[in-house]
């Protein structure tokens, strides 16, 4: 459902107090106004009517915004100085050491640090007699590769010609 707007939530307010404070009139009015598919339910000019007369405005009530502690300045700070003295410390005893929960330890590090988990990988080192090694199984790979397709052209060819003896 789509809200109304401050103008049509003033129409339907004073709509309202116009034909005599009766719902279904105001609704049946407002429907001549809004059209057919867009005017309020009954429920709703009541609800907006309690709203107005209780706190004298048609407009919502803004929601309180929660105060999140967990990425403050403080937190902010010391994760970063923790990152400076021990860049390999994990992200689980970094969350255990400053007694932040592990999940806002890893917003702070990704989110406002900019920093991502990475792992080492460790590659074998290559020796003067890998690149021949490797030569030779690429073109025992070739070799076999064209072995196959030979054999397989010569397997369908006396295939074709069994059957070709055999009639069918």
């Amino acid at each position: 459902m789509e809200r109304y707007t401050k103008e049509q939530r003033i129409i339907i307010v004073k709509t309202h107090y116009k034909y005599g404070e009766r719902y279904a009139e105001t609704v049946r009015k407002l429907r001549g106004i809004f059209g057919r598919r867009n005017a309020p339910y009954q429920s709703t000019v009541k609800r907006m009517l309690k709203k107005f007369e209780e706190t004298g405005s048609i407009m919502d009530s803004k929601l309180p915004v929660r105060h999140r502690t967990g990425r403050s300045l403080d937190n902010f700070a010391a994760a970063s100085e923790t990152v400076a003295e021990s860049p390999e410390t994990s992200l689980r005893h970094r969350s255990q050491q400053l007694d932040i929960p592990r999940s806002t330890m890893q917003r702070i590090l990704t989110k406002d640090l900019h920093l991502h988990v990475y792992k080492i990988q460790l590659n074998q080192e290559l020796y003067p007699t890998d690149h021949v090694h490797r030569r030779e199984f690429v073109n025992c790979v070739l070799e076999n590769q064209k072995w196959k397709a030979i054999f397989r052209r010569n397997l369908s060819l006396a295939m074709r010609r069994t059957f070709n003896l055999m009639g069918t």
